[in-house]
């Protein structure tokens, strides 16, 4: 409880500073970072919109993925990026373009490739495709052995009226990596096939949206199907449906809420005893929410209900969900609440956060029984944003990932003498503490810093540490626009405090510390012309070969260049 008075004492000076500015408008804050263990991958729209003609300086909050994770990728941001122009309609038309062709090369024998086809973003009928790949012929162990290969395709349409619209999307990925986390200095003539994991995802979603202003009902209703299977003859069919409601009871000061999801999950697996697994979860949230200008709040209590045969029979939960809000004069919102859920874990979501897994590991679904969170957001000075929150509470059978011990040969005879993970759980109520901060710089077209820092700590249980869970993630990222035609982005993390189990027979401890990550990251963009452009990207500049996971070691200073074309 002592952190969460610490931080309430933070987040008030925060407060007492930001009052020496008097600010007029509205601060536009588009999302808060929640502490909670990942959740299934979300549907999304998938083609980049339009910008708007309207110019925006304000902060928005997006507290960072992590980048350095279990299998090296380039993402980019696939935009053109247009000189200054002082005729902002010109300017606009550049920056419109929805057709592009993106095509790059670079070390570990490295291809890659992005196209994205759209029609004009100002019909009611809006549809388009993408289509990416990227793949590296060579790893940072053993060549061959290392290299890995992320091909996607997906199409998209969205039908929009005065009252509704429709969203509907579908897309296919395939991953291809190898389990390259073995003892080199041992003789063992591996092939890429013994080594070999494959996903093959596929996703179908639909969306059904109320765009009526000032509806007597407002809606969302959203369903989708997501399909996975591996090497190793293990899928998974994951169907979720959401519904939001609203209700206007009084002008728009009082609303009425109802948010429901429907989870059916069905998964197969060959290699345990019980190869057909149903796993249904169920949550439904009546809800009261008030707005009275200085003060708003929610008012909400869950209600969950999930069944594994695997794990139990059936179950159910209840939670209270509240957040308070209070909007102090120059426009700085300080708020707190209690939360609780059960957070789904995946055949899925597991496999994208940690592809190391072996051929059967354990899934079930975390409790979070509690979350008591403290936070503040708002404008410091001109063009300075900040975004603060601390939350304390309790989850039951959180996982970690521990090394597997198996035996020489899977069922599959796939050697195992190589570093595979499984998912272990925390059986008893584990205490967590968590603190995040953002603050952001907007001010000028020159030079745009951001820096992001999120801090974990979990009580101890029958773990000695929280295996391959960060205890510190942060990001400092700049953008600087250099001259009228060159743009450049330097992006600094650091990934600290990540604990593994000794593996060896006479080792001090029973756990091992990695050695913290620091990779520093740079990309250029030339525009040569309006539809011509060049880029570069440098990463891991510093060159370490540093573990996110026990001894999968990844690349050292890696790079792509290539060009953008839009059509």
């Amino acid at each position: 409880m002592r952190y969460v008075l610490t931080f309430a004492f933070l987040a008030a000076a925060c407060v007492v500073q930001a009052q020496k500015k008097v600010v007029n408008e509205e601060i536009n804050i588009t999302k808060e970072r929640e502490v909670s263990v990942p959740k299934a991958t979300k549907l999304t729209e998938k083609i980049p919109q339009a910008p708007s003609t309207v110019k925006e300086k304000k902060m928005n909050y997006s507290f960072f993925d992590r980048k350095p994770t279990g299998v090296e990728e380039v993402n980019f941001n696939p935009n053109v990026i247009s000189p200054q122009d002082n005729k902002a309609a010109k300017k606009d038309d550049i920056l419109g373009f929805d057709n592009y062709l993106k095509l790059g090369a670079g070390n570990y024998g490295r291809l890659f490739g992005e196209l994205y086809l759209n029609t004009p973003q100002d019909r009611n009928l809006v549809y388009g495709i993408n289509a990416m790949h990227n793949s590296t012929s060579k790893g940072p162990i053993e060549g061959k052995l290392s290299g890995q290969s992320n091909s996607k395709v997906g199409i998209y349409g969205k039908y929009h009226q005065n009252t509704y619209e429709v969203r509907l999307d579908a897309g296919y990925e395939n991953k291809i990596y190898h389990f390259y986390g073995f003892d080199t200095t041992a003789n063992f003539n591996y092939t890429k096939a013994d080594l070999r994991q494959r996903l093959n995802m596929f996703n179908f979603g639909a969306t059904l949206e109320n765009t009526r202003p000032k509806p007597i009902v407002d809606y969302k209703l959203t369903t989708g199907v997501n399909t996975l299977n591996n090497a190793f003859d293990a899928s998974e069919l994951d169907w979720a449906t959401s519904l939001r409601m609203f209700f206007p009871l009084y002008e728009d000061k009082i609303k009425a809420a109802i948010n429901a999801e429907a989870y059916v999950t069905h998964m197969s697996d060959n290699l345990v005893e019980n190869p057909d697994r149903k796993r249904n979860l169920f949550r439904i949230e009546p809800a009261f929410n008030f707005d009275f200008g200085s003060f708003s709040a929610h008012l909400g209590f869950k209600v969950l209900s999930q069944s594994d045969p695997t794990v139990n029979a059936a179950s159910s939960k209840g939670y209270p969900s509240v957040t308070l809000t209070y909007k102090t004069p120059t426009m700085v919102y300080i708020f707190g609440g209690y939360d609780g859920d059960i957070v789904r874990n995946t055949m899925r979501s597991m496999l994208l956060e940690n592809p190391w897994l072996t051929e059967s590991f354990a899934i079930q679904n975390t409790y979070k029984n509690k979350d008591i969170f403290l936070g503040a957001r708002g404008e410091l000075y001109n063009g300075i944003s900040f975004n603060v929150k601390g939350s304390y509470g309790t989850y039951q059978d959180l996982y970690y990932f521990d090394q597997f011990d198996g035996t020489p040969f899977s069922p599959l005879g796939s050697p195992l003498n190589v570093t595979k993970f499984d998912a272990v759980y925390e059986d008893k109520h584990t205490d967590f503490f968590n603190a995040s901060f953002e603050v952001g710089y907007s001010g000028n077209e020159i030079w745009r810093p951001v820096f992001k820092l999120d801090y974990n700590y979990y009580e101890k249980g029958k773990f000695e540490k929280p295996y391959h869970r960060p205890a510190v993630n942060a990001r400092w990222g700049n953008t600087i626009t250099l001259t009228d035609r060159l743009v450049s982005s330097l992006d600094f993390y650091y990934i600290g405090g990540i604990f593994a189990r000794n593996l060896e027979p006479f080792g001090d401890k029973p756990y091992v510390k990695l050695n913290d990550i620091v990779d520093l990251n740079a990309e250029f963009t030339y525009l040569f012309t309006d539809h011509l452009a060049g880029f570069i990207k440098l990463n891991n500049i510093i060159g370490k070969n540093y573990q996110r996971y026990y001894n999968y070691h990844q690349m050292g200073i890696n790079f792509l260049a290539g060009i953008n074309i839009a059509l």
